[in-house]
């Protein structure tokens, strides 16, 4: 169990927009939304690359050399994701600019273009699962590591981990970090661990029942809403650099 507790916090943080607990969710929902998507139509993962990275080792064991390469090209799409939005990041940084709204805006856009070539078929869905994870790299590495929340916007086991270490703390001291309570963090982590749960339930739900493709829609109208917020509060709307939670 993570001892959270030993840390003093004078004060409390005003964590910045892309830090928010509801934000948090939002983008926790878009995660499980792009899973949904790719697990219904290539059964790779868009965000949570444990599992491509075990289907690997699996579909290599199994001899399905398909079922390989596309779990494979899911982590190397993310990767090079992640590793282009760090460009985009440090670009804008060193420029003095903040880099949410343009991270957000971006994903909106390719998702956009992902999802009008899936509407006419065109192109395989496993290609099309490899671009969304290309697009989950660029969120992950954006919004991923905030040093006031960490929520995995992601990735889910650490968050998973959070939610039940505070619900276990809280038995033994009421007050937490940053002047919440221990049972209010495990809440917010639980909340987040909603979210993604909710996010795949609905885009499944939503491309099986209403219209394919519908989670796709429903990720980019999520991603622009939260763009929009992020462009009012420039000056407050960059997570912060770190790991930590003070």
């Amino acid at each position: 169990m993570i001892e959270l507790n030993s840390i003093e916090i004078v004060g409390k943080n005003n964590f910045p927009l892309m830090e928010n607990k509801k934000i948090g969710f939002i983008l926790a929902f878009c995660a499980g939304l792009m899973n949904a998507w790719t697990f219904f139509h290539a059964k790779t993962f868009a965000t949570v690359q444990s599992g491509n990275v075990i289907q690997v080792g699996y579909r290599l064991v199994e001899g399905d050399w398909t079922a390989f390469w596309f779990a494979f090209s899911s982590i190397l799409a993310f990767g090079l994701g992640s590793a282009l939005c760090g460009v985009l990041m440090a670009t804008l940084l060193k420029e003095g600019k903040t880099f949410s709204s343009v991270v957000l805006w971006s994903e909106c856009i390719l998702l956009s273009i992902i999802t009008f070539l899936a509407f006419f078929g065109t192109i395989p869905a496993d290609f099309l699962a490899t671009a969304i994870s290309f697009v989950a790299g660029m969120q992950g590495n954006a919004f991923h590591k905030d040093h006031g929340m960490l929520y995995g916007n992601v990735a889910v086991t650490f968050v998973v981990q959070m939610a039940f270490n505070f619900l276990a703390q809280s038995f033994f001291k009421k007050n937490g970090i940053n002047g919440d309570s221990n049972l209010v963090w495990s809440g917010i982590f639980f909340f987040v661990l909603f979210g993604f749960a909710s996010g795949g339930a609905l885009g499944f739900f939503c491309d099986k029942n209403i219209g394919d493709n519908t989670s796709l829609i429903i990720t980019i109208f999520s991603l622009i809403m939260i763009a929009i917020f992020s462009r009012k509060n420039k000056s407050a709307s960059d997570p912060r650099t770190g790991a930590t939670f003070v």
